[in-house]
């Protein structure tokens, strides 16, 4: 990984110094990158931390073989005088990981028509060969107050692996009789290994005459690591 911007500005009426930086990635891997996770501690010239967050971007794509742009910090500030009064005393220490996507269409299920009914998917669904879906279930509730639909939907995910997944995600679609998508849902989590989790995808203000026939349609990702970066940087001054 490179950093290609890592600057600052003035300090603010209020003291603060804004900084921001980006880098560029070689994607040297057989596979696409979907997914990158990075994170940053700044210290002063003490080498006291005075700053620091993380940051998870899904809306990358990085082809096999390939480079892409990517934010390291955006929208940060530091106050001045934690850095004796300017940017040039910052320096940073960066970390980046990418990822690429295991994408599983799960499979189809009809919404429960009445009160008390319960749909099930009944099959464990390998994702990729490091993670089982162990089926899924939609118990049809009350319906509220305002007449709206209540189900109470469940599907648990097992790390079969011993990789640790920053997401894994459930995403859910309820589509009409009439093939038009009423609502949407993507629930994601973080995934220890050989460990168990329950994601719970909610779709609601459903009223009942829209989902007559209608059907759910599942799938799941699990974001599989490829390569973490390191390195340190100190920011320049921005004096536009």
């Amino acid at each position: 990984m490179k950093i290609t911007n890592f600057t600052y500005q003035q300090p603010d009426s209020d003291g603060f110094i804004s900084i921001e930086a980006s880098g560029a990635i070689e994607n040297d891997s057989d596979h696409d990158v979907e997914y990158i996770t990075s994170s940053y501690v700044l210290v002063n010239e003490a080498g006291v931390t005075v700053g620091g967050s993380y940051n998870a971007q899904d809306d990358v794509y990085i082809d096999s073989k390939s480079s892409g742009d990517i934010s390291l910090i955006s929208w940060d500030n530091v106050h001045s005088g934690k850095i004796n009064g300017s940017g040039e005393n910052l320096k940073a220490y960066i970390e980046a990981t990418t990822f690429r996507r295991e994408f599983v269409k799960v499979g189809t299920m009809d919404f429960p028509q009445k009160v008390g009914d319960l749909v099930e998917l009944k099959k464990v669904v390998s994702l990729g060969g490091v993670a089982d879906l162990m089926g899924v279930s939609a118990y049809r509730e009350k319906d509220t107050e305002d007449g709206e639909c209540s189900v109470d939907m469940q599907v648990g995910i097992k790390n079969t692996s011993d990789t640790y997944f920053s997401r894994v995600q459930v995403t859910t679609k309820l589509i009409d009789q009439r093939d038009a998508e009423l609502a949407d849902d993507v629930s994601y989590d973080s995934l220890e290994p050989k460990a168990s989790k329950l994601f719970t995808p909610w779709l609601y203000s459903l009223k009942p005459g829209k989902i007559k026939n209608a059907q759910y349609n599942i799938s799941a990702s699990v974001f599989i690591p490829i390569k973490s970066y390191t390195v340190e940087a100190v920011p320049v001054l921005n004096e536009d």
